[in-house]
């Protein structure tokens, strides 16, 4: 009796004390820490408005052509810096053939940094008067997923932007 006793709590133990391995998929910081490239917008292309599909087609004109649109570049002592290109000029002029938008890319960055904080899938961005900013990101291997109004408040609201570890 007393070793079956000993049986049963050796294998309750060793069923309540096995992990299912699921802290495994949690985000931590190391996971973020690279240099990330904006390289696409997932849209719904049924339902988004002309503005995001207009934004979509030129955001894949230019990364095709190898742009850097933004990157960011999160560090290991939690700062991260974003280096952007003003659109500001862009597609103000036609092409050659005169039937549609220059689109070239900018040679104009923009650079700013903050610092960052990861708990699970929420990333926070600290910017210099301490005003903080925290997104939902998701996180697989090389793909960073984030709201697309982080890229543009004002045209891409509902997309998301894909950034690849470069």
């Amino acid at each position: 009796m007393k070793r079956t006793t000993i049986l049963y709590l050796f294998a309750f133990f060793f069923v309540f004390s096995c992990s299912t391995d699921k802290g495994d998929d949690l985000l931590n910081e190391d996971s973020i820490v690279g240099t990330w490239k904006f390289t696409q917008l997932n849209i719904d292309n049924a339902s988004s408005p002309n503005e995001i599909r207009l934004a979509n087609d030129v955001i894949e004109v230019l990364t095709a052509s190898g742009c850097e649109i933004l990157v960011f570049e999160f560090k290991s002592d939690n700062t991260v810096t974003a280096v952007a290109k003003d659109f500001t000029e862009t597609g103000r002029d036609v092409n050659p053939e005169g039937n549609g938008l220059l689109i070239e890319c900018p040679t104009n960055v923009e650079t700013s940094s903050s610092t960052w904080e990861l708990d699970g899938d929420q990333l926070t961005f600290i910017d210099e008067n301490a005003m903080e900013e925290t997104i939902t990101i998701k996180l697989d291997g090389d793909t960073l997923t984030i709201p697309a109004e982080v890229v543009n408040e004002d045209n891409l609201e509902g997309a998301e932007a894909i950034f690849t570890r470069k």
